[in-house]
């Protein structure tokens, strides 16, 4: 088998036998880069971003906090959103907007180098929908994830009700604008952007696809740091990047990511509670493999990503 190496200014593979880029025409030089070098630079933007948030945080819940220290009654980790969810909320929404503003810019000034990082191929009214449908299954696929996990003892009940806590004190204290503004729509674009946009390219130029896939996926569990939300996240962050694989095209991902997310915060719990309408609502997770079927069957039955096909 032929090796294969990619273009230092388009980022094209092109065979070892190839001189020029045949996207480009830019003279060929065989890359430094490493799987070692790959790793290192996943770590880099995952930490970047990670501080992005921590700096924000800090410069506006600390003054939110004390301003009202000599009335807020800290019992638990979770008892701070009685007091400062919105700060913090606050904070997301400012470090997801300025790490999308970096890659924006970063974008349009070297478009000729990140281009082929940052897939934006049009989308049909089909797929728009498709996208729409799987990230509605997503939802539940992931419930049905927490209850196999909690009956094999990946999770215990402590974990699932410190989660819950953690959602029912952010609900309870914050506005729904601000939370579906937060958790619904700017934090799932910086996360594609970051996952899916950078982290799958990075290893899917090193790796076979599917090794690629599996390990953003995991990685995209990994970064949310709670073992409740890493179990279904990580299934979740592969459904997004198979999805990626199928259309070229960012959009899909980020309309998923934000679907998911937002009916997860909107569907009413008390549905949740009955068996009836758990049962029903639980039948609605075939449509994830029912529409990744679908784009597979609308795609020709190929990946369109894999750069080491």
């Amino acid at each position: 088998m032929k090796k294969r190496y990619k273009c230092k200014q388009c980022y094209s593979i092109n065979i070892d036998a190839y001189d020029h880029c045949v996207s480009c025409g830019s003279p060929l030089k065989h890359p430094k880069s490493t799987l070692f070098l790959v790793v290192f630079q996943v770590l880099g933007l995952t930490g970047f971003y990670l501080g992005l948030q921590t700096v924000v945080s800090v410069l506006i819940s600390v003054p939110v906090f004390i301003k009202n220290s000599d009335s807020a009654q800290i019992v638990d980790g979770f008892a701070i959103f009685d007091h400062f969810s919105d700060a913090i909320l606050t904070s997301a929404i400012l470090s997801a907007a300025l790490f999308i503003a970096v890659i924006v810019i970063y974008y349009y000034r070297k478009r000729h180098i990140v281009r082929p990082l940052y897939r934006f191929d049009k989308l049909s009214a089909y797929r728009i929908f498709l996208g729409i449908v799987i990230g509605i299954g997503c939802v539940f696929l992931s419930q049905l994830i927490l209850v196999v996990s909690e009956s094999i003892g990946i999770i215990n009940l402590d974990n699932l009700e410190s989660y819950e806590q953690l959602i029912t004190s952010m609900i309870d204290q914050s506005p729904v604008w601000l939370i579906l503004l937060t958790v619904g729509i700017v934090a799932p674009i910086a996360e594609e952007l970051l996952f899916r946009g950078l982290i799958f390219h990075l290893f899917n130029r090193h790796l076979n696809v599917k090794v690629a896939l599996i390990i953003q996926g995991l990685l995209f569990g990994a970064f949310h740091m709670n073992l409740v939300q890493g179990v279904y996240a990580s299934v979740l962050g592969i459904v997004l990047g198979i999805a990626y694989l199928l259309t070229g095209s960012l959009w899909i991902p980020i309309l998923m990511h934000v679907v998911n997310n937002s009916v997860a915060l909107l569907l009413p719990e008390v549905w949740m509670n009955e068996p009836i309408i758990f049962m029903g609502l639980m039948s609605l997770l075939l449509l994830v493999p029912l529409g990744l079927w679908l784009l597979y069957r609308n795609n020709s039955g190929k990946y369109i990503l894999d750069l080491n096909a």
